[in-house]
């Protein structure tokens, strides 16, 4: 079996590391993989490499003539499915698909965003979802998002969870390293991510609080060439409140899960999400979770496994980071166990990777 993976790049982002993840989980099970991509970015180039799977670039600054390019591509590709990740390489596929096919197309939702079905750039690749044989939601707070505003797509909905492949865990863990709670956020300077309003909570702390606990953020400075607003503005606010000690604000990694074995607790703030990659992959390695209401949170984190905060309101993502400072190492590692246990029943891998290969029947 021929598989095509769609993408626009191969960059550092969370719906990056996950096609690449599943790419190799299908290797695995001797499927003949390759990737598309429209954009030279190569940060997770290298697991591709190792596992020889191939990658094609279109390499065009021309929108109408990559629509062309990739339809071409796809259609003369002889593959026997094709999986598009992201709104645009999901418009691509189903502009490719229009004439006939003789692939399996299956489309995905990653984002939750309302703008995907009620902006007219949305309405127009929401409806040409209709040449999708499949429409994969990562989350049920996506499937339920297509459901109420595209009801007649019903019967090409499905839910698939994604699975967590950790590296080799090289690093060692230890509780409240140099006396502070440390934290760790993987996620782009984005407002979206709301790097903001993690600040504005930590300017709320108690400054005895505040030394008491270090935020280390990973991520990419540039969501579109130029564009590094978030990323500006969130440093004119640290030092503005003078939590150049606390928070740093530092490029992405891709040794991301030692950085998360060695944090006490790992947080995310976002508006939005999908399946959030780096709260599942957390989970798995087994550490506590401060997480905003994003995605199916109500099956990830419980007072079990961590705290939950309001994303556009800083007061209750201080009260979050409150508790979790207050925490002993016993309570720590008993909630990071906990994550351990639920993301083995969520993320399994073997079990993940059949429910894809049984869409491609």
């Amino acid at each position: 079996m021929k598989l095509l993976l769609l993408i626009p790049s191969l960059g550092s982002g969370g719906a990056e590391r996950q096609l690449v993840t599943l790419a190799v989980l299908f290797k695995q099970k001797g499927i003949d993989v390759e990737f598309l991509i429209y954009h030279k970015d190569f940060f997770y180039k290298h697991i591709l490499d190792e596992n020889s799977i191939k990658i094609n670039l279109i390499s065009t600054n021309n929108n109408f003539d990559r629509v062309l390019k990739v339809r071409k591509f796809i259609r003369d590709s002889k593959s026997d499915a094709v999986i598009s990740f992201l709104e645009t390489p999901s418009f691509l596929a189903c502009v490719s698909a229009i004439g006939g096919k003789k692939w399996r197309l299956i489309t995905t939702e990653l984002s939750s965003k309302i703008s995907t079905f009620e902006t007219l750039r949305g309405k127009l690749y929401c409806w040409l979802r209709k040449y999708s044989d499949l429409i994969v939601c990562n989350s049920y707070n996506s499937m339920i998002m297509w459901e109420s505003y595209h009801p007649d797509y019903f019967d090409k909905l499905k839910v698939i969870y994604n699975p967590v492949i950790l590296p080799v865990i090289t690093s060692t863990y230890v509780p409240r390293k140099n006396n502070r709670l440390n934290l760790v956020v993987a996620a782009s300077y984005q407002y979206l991510k709301n790097p903001i309003g993690l600040i504005e909570a930590l300017s709320l702390l108690d400054e005895n609080i505040r030394k008491k606990i270090i935020i280390n953020w990973y991520g990419r400075k540039e969501i579109t060439v130029g564009d590094t607003k978030a990323y500006d503005e969130s440093i004119s606010l640290i030092e503005k409140y003078n939590l150049q000690d606390i928070i740093k604000l530092n490029d992405p990694t891709t040794d991301i899960a030692n950085k998360m074995n060695e944090a006490d607790i790992v947080g995310l703030f976002s508006q939005l999400e999908g399946l959030p990659n780096a709260i599942c992959e957390a989970m798995m390695i087994g550490k506590p979770i401060i997480m905003s209401k994003v995605s199916d949170y109500d099956n990830l984190v419980g007072k079990e496994n961590g705290f939950l905060c309001d994303w556009d309101n800083p007061e209750t993502i201080k009260i979050s980071l409150e508790k979790a400072i207050n925490l002993n190492d016993k309570e720590l590692i008993k909630m990071g166990l906990n994550s351990k246990e639920k993301a083995d029943k969520l993320f399994s891998s073997e079990v993940i990777v059949n429910q894809w290969i049984s869409l491609f029947d």
